[in-house]
């Protein structure tokens, strides 16, 4: 088996998807964006690709031998203030510079002391990105009461030496691009921080900020922030969008990627079902066309197989795989059920006998009912799971016998881990 890993691409030939024209179409509007700052909102659900599309516009600008930077606000998240880490992570690569290794170390060292004066101590140093160490940080503690005089007036000067420092690494024509990805991964409260940041010392440099998230997490970024306040308020502005205005000038909805590019992209790394059109029919019909989740799904999948041919010396059935197929559908969109058949393996054939008998005659649908226990009655009335068990009409998936379900469940719990709570 081949697993499909959950890597950002960051070349165009890798570009599955077809990204790189949305990416083009970014690019050419902030290469003509004056003056600078400017924030770009780059925005989908979990799992969608945002990374890939940042990646791949990251390889852009470094075509253009446009300066980037990569920040991953979630590797600092409860550790120290995200927006520390932020300006740090800028300053560190600014030192690089020669000519700017002290300037951006001073600043680095009001950006700390920041930081130490909301109580954060010695823990900030593993926010610096390497250009305050420990050790510093430490002494800057013993320092405080002497110097505030001194760190108040290098606060109060930070946002233009900021600017200062970046305009000398760039150069008076320049941006420095930096990418934010994985904002939707922090808690509300540091997502807040670093999009407060870009306001309140960034506001004035010639950078370029892209952002990565979903926009239900600006949602909860902006609910928790103004809490009381929203109540009552109109829904676009409980929906986070009057925030949204505030932040990111230039926002951009990540396009859905189509089903066919999907199994496209995936059906090689599941040979068995490559070419069998009521698979992946089944697969768009119950999951939908989230890259991520289908991922996990087929390598799910793949390993069950391979695990089914290690144990039995032979290979599974084409019946076989269909029913195992199937009942990781379940585990994955039917918990509930999935549980339920653990406890009653027969309910799959008596439901799915149910459903094709209802569909004949629907006036009888009631009494075919008769004797259902109360999960079963529950499971029988909902119309998501009928769906499910009578895809492909004459051609659905067979129910296999109690044994079967109970020995697919068993290979399942071996290759995805434990069952997730019934929802």
């Amino acid at each position: 088996m081949r697993p499909l890993t959950d890597n950002p691409i960051s070349r165009p030939e890798d570009d599955a998807f077809h990204f790189e024209p949305y990416v083009t179409v970014l690019h050419e509007a902030v290469a003509q964006a004056t003056p600078l700052p400017l924030t770009v909102g780059v925005f989908g659900s979990w799992g969608t690709g945002k990374s890939s599309f940042l990646k791949l516009w990251e390889e852009r600008f470094e075509r253009e031998k446009v300066p980037t930077i990569w920040f991953n606000p979630w590797k600092y998240d409860q550790k120290v203030e995200v927006w520390a880490a932020l300006l740090h992570t800028i300053l560190a690569e600014l030192e690089k510079e020669e000519k700017l290794g002290e300037k951006a170390r001073r600043l680095a060292r009001a950006a700390t002391w920041l930081s130490v004066r909301a109580g954060l101590g010695a823990a900030t140093a593993l926010g610096t990105g390497g250009v305050i160490k420990g050790e510093a940080v430490d002494q800057m503690l013993q320092d405080i009461a002497v110097r505030d005089s001194e760190q108040y007036r290098q606060i109060n000067r930070f946002e233009s030496d900021f600017a200062k420092a970046v305009k000398e690494f760039v150069g008076d024509e320049g941006r420095l691009v930096v990418f934010v990805d994985d904002l939707d991964r922090c808690t509300p409260e540091s997502a807040m921080t670093v999009l407060e940041s870009l306001k309140l010392f960034l506001a004035e440099t010639q950078c370029v900020f892209v952002l990565a998230l979903d926009l239900d997490v600006l949602a909860a970024v902006a609910t928790n922030k103004f809490g009381e306040a929203l109540k009552g308020a109109p829904a676009e502005v409980v929906s986070g969008l009057a925030y949204l205005d505030k932040i990111v000038q230039l926002p951009f909805f990540l396009p859905d990627v189509g089903f066919d590019t999907l199994r496209a992209a995936y059906g090689t790394a599941i040979p068995e079902f490559e070419d069998l059109a009521f698979f992946w029919g089944l697969l768009q019909h119950s999951l939908g066309n989230n890259p991520r989740r289908l991922k996990r799904y087929l390598n799910v999948l793949s390993m069950a197989l391979a695990v089914t041919r290690a144990q039995t010396g032979r290979a599974p059935s084409s019946e076989f795989r269909l029913q195992l197929a199937m009942l990781l559908i379940f585990r994955t969109r039917y918990r509930s059920f999935f549980h339920h058949l653990a406890a009653e393996p027969d309910s799959w054939r008596v439901l799915a006998s149910y459903f094709a008998r209802a569909r004949e005659e629907p006036r009888n649908a009631a009494a075919f009912r008769t004797g259902f226990s109360g999960a079963l009655l529950a499971f029988a009335l909902d119309t998501d799971l009928e769906n499910m068990l009578t895809y492909g009409g004459p051609d659905a998936v067979v129910s296999p016998d109690g044994p079967d379900v109970l020995a697919m469940i068993s290979t399942l719990r071996r290759t995805a881990g434990p069952d997730a709570a019934p929802e």
